[in-house]
């Protein structure tokens, strides 16, 4: 789905300060920030906004930055993407259909008020409605060092009843007179400027790429960063090195082939734009890494950003030949083998998933041995027999808690995501809500690729054997109409669609089945 690249509309009444700063947080009023913010420099925020009504995610990508102006001022610069599947759209006067967001940021500082902008943004105007785009907004916050209370709001101004805030501590930490990298800008595409735009750099325009994380399709990573200082620090004009690499996981080492080095000359502001060629970089992740350094080879400033890169076209041997007969797996039956590599199936890449597909249960069993062994090593090359006892205390609780009468733990729903993200963060369980099947939702602060990841389950037959009947997660089944599922029968029998609109009714109030789910996926506790 292509995303729409067009500064917003003329802001409403309001004050919108120019320029902003790069800064890493989760959006989530019970996700603790400061865990993340010294390991990674921009990271990706996924909102879900659960529809009081309809029933609908509004689905909204975040992410920002900290920058500097030639007159020191700290900004920070926001990027949100609005998801075009979960907005409504409204007819123009000339029949084309167009969706509009109202965007609200509140900045505060001890309870006072630092900043605050309220934007009217509409997204592409289209003829079909089945012809999606998703749509960006920008903006810039002008912020000294400090804490903050960041208060966003967001509203479908085509459905005005609708609306959802959420609330976070943001911290400012770099320091205007020392030498220091900007936040690492990913860059979805760039193109010259034609005319000045809130997306424009020294003359480009620079698109942004919300995500760190890189698909098969991907063939480049491209970035933009400042350096501020070094002029004050060394003197105008004197020598000093720029280094960039990528670091190897495995190794903690660059990589020598996209190693890049600098030569360059003390500035106020060091722009820095490279863009590197991945088709061939395995899947990992990896940490992008620039350093400055003086002739003296000591260090100046330094910023990383994690990146994850997943890529499906180099052959990776899944059988390696390997002596395990003294190690873990020589202990295991062939049953017990069998069975646990099914159960690994759910934290496999697609190799490895292919392979365990076709051999798990008919299979070479030495085979099989060797390749259950390359497996935790390849995750724990010091202590492979650890990383499988972890994961196996996963499969116990999986197997104690949601086997049934004709399937294992790890083969229900409920246990492959257990297995696959580990145990949530918070879980609402309901069994006996009236005219309703018994539910679970499942909500993970983060998992790969994914903030504010959110799951729904429920047992139309009662069996213990929950069905995922809708996720916000790429990949997994989606139905924006899930809550109406819920709905049961006097007698324990499914309904039809109608008997549950009918059973719903056309006033949706708080005594209506699927009502406390809604609440329960809109304020996961």
């Amino acid at each position: 789905m292509a995303a729409e690249y067009a500064a917003p509309a003329s802001p409403l009444p309001v004050l919108i300060r120019p320029l902003p700063q790069f800064a890493d947080f989760i959006l989530s009023a019970i996700v603790d920030l400061n865990a993340h913010m010294s390991r990674i420099s921009a990271l990706l925020i996924t909102l879900t906004f659960l529809k009081s009504t309809l029933g609908f995610s509004l689905n909204v990508s975040f992410n920002y930055g900290v920058f500097m102006t030639s007159d020191k001022e700290l900004y920070a610069e926001t990027y949100m993407i609005f998801d075009a599947e979960t907005f409504r759209f409204k007819q123009n006067q000339d029949s084309s259909y167009q969706q509009h967001v109202e965007l609200t940021y509140i900045i505060e500082q001890q309870g006072k008020l630092i900043n605050f902008s309220k934007t009217a943004i509409h997204g592409p105007v289209t003829s079909d409605t089945n012809q999606l785009s998703d749509f960006i907004d920008q903006q810039r916050f002008v912020l000294g060092p400090g804490t903050y209370d960041l208060y966003i709001r967001i509203q479908d101004i085509n459905n005005p009843t609708d609306s959802v805030k959420s609330v976070q501590k943001l911290e400012i930490r770099q320091d205007p007179e020392s030498v220091f990298f900007s936040s690492i800008y990913l860059v979805e595409r760039s193109e010259k400027a034609a005319k000045e735009s809130i997306y424009t750099r020294n003359g480009t325009n620079y698109y942004p790429r919300i995500s760190p994380f890189y698909p098969p399709a991907a063939s480049e990573m491209t970035f933009y960063a400042e350096l501020y200082g070094t002029s004050s620090k060394l003197g105008s004009e004197t020598p000093f090195l720029i280094n960039i690499d990528l670091i190897d996981p495995e190794t903690n080492e660059p990589i020598e082939t996209f190693h890049q080095s600098i030569r360059s000359s003390a500035k106020d502001v060091q722009v820095i734009s490279k863009r590197f060629n991945i088709q061939s970089l395995r899947t990992a992740t990896y940490f992008l890494q620039l350093e400055a350094k003086d002739h003296e080879n000591k260090l100046l400033a330094t910023r990383h950003l994690e990146v994850k890169r997943f890529n499906s076209d180099p052959q990776i041997d899944s059988v390696r030949t390997v002596d395990v007969s003294k190690t873990f797996v020589s202990k295991m039956s062939d049953d017990s083998l069998r069975q646990m590599c099914y159960c690994a199936v759910h934290k496999a890449n697609q190799l490895e998933e292919k392979f365990i597909l076709n051999n798990w249960k008919e299979g070479d069993i030495e085979t099989l041995r060797t390749f259950f062994y390359g497996y935790w090593y390849d995750r724990n090359p010091l202590n492979a027999q650890l990383e499988w006892h972890r994961y196996h205390e996963l499969i116990q609780h999986v197997e104690d808690e949601y086997r049934t009468s004709n399937a294992h733990g790890c083969a229900t729903d409920r246990g492959r995501i257990y297995l696959k993200y580990g145990k949530p963060n918070s879980m609402s369980i309901v069994r006996n809500e009236p005219h309703a099947y018994p539910y679970e939702i499942w909500h993970y602060f983060k998992i790969p690729e994914k903030s504010n990841a959110k799951f729904f389950f429920f047992d139309p037959k009662r069996t213990n054997d929950y069905e995922l009947a809708h996720s916000n997660v790429i990949g997994e089944i989606r139905d924006n109409l899930w809550y109406t599922r819920l709905v049961a029968s006097p007698g324990g029998n499914r309904l039809t669609t109608e008997q549950q609109q009918e059973a719903l009714g056309s006033d949706f109030d708080n005594q209506s089945a699927g009502s406390r789910a809604l609440d329960y996926w809109n304020n996961p506790r």
